[in-house]
């Protein structure tokens, strides 16, 4: 034991065997320092030091995270197919909630018809074209009146099929109220 504040009694470097002998085939230490090594010292398979245990867990854990980092984007639940989910869940949600609004719409449509013969006579004269006894149909057309041939009635219907001709050929409204 080294000599110490609690043994006082041991000098450092004594020991209880008695002098030190020294070995016989020991070097004398060289004036100056000797060759160090430039690298790792060769290392025979299956005795790896901590320096490469570590440099080969590193190397795993770059291989595994860069797995992962392709996994995620590239993959089956990867970031582009995250993102067309996601796009196609917000289409699909506001086509539910027209869905709703619709069959909302005609759910009130049907309580009308169900209570309201007002809604049901409106219905069966827009749908189906029905009249009440004693009404009378009249149908307004643009045609020319029979034996009418020079009358002014008869030009301005001539004139306003040219118009609509002359619009629907493509010339402007202004022109044609320029050349009358």
């Amino acid at each position: 034991m080294p000599y110490t504040a609690r043994n006082p009694g041991r000098r450092r470097g004594a020991s209880n065997r008695g002098p030190r002998r020294r070995d016989p085939l020991a070097q004398p230490p060289l004036p100056f320092p000797g060759p160090t090594p430039t690298g790792p010292p060769p290392v025979r398979r299956g005795e790896e030091g901590p320096w490469q245990r570590r440099h080969l867990a590193r190397l795993l854990f770059s291989l595994l995270t860069a797995i992962l980092i392709a996994n995620a984007l590239i993959g089956d639940r990867g970031l582009p197919a995250t993102l067309r989910i996601r796009h196609e869940h917000r289409e699909l949600a506001a086509a539910i909630d027209a869905l709703r609004a619709a069959n909302e719409s005609l759910r009130h449509e049907a309580e009308r018809l169900r209570n309201d013969p007002a809604a049901i006579e409106a219905l069966a004269r827009r749908d189906l074209g029905l009249m009440r006894p004693g009404e009378r149909l009249f149908i307004v057309t643009d045609r020319l009146a029979p034996g009418g041939d020079d009358d002014e009635a008869t030009l301005a219907v001539e004139d306003r099929r040219a118009r609509h001709r002359a619009v629907t050929d493509g010339a402007r409204p202004r022109d044609l109220l320029a050349s009358n």
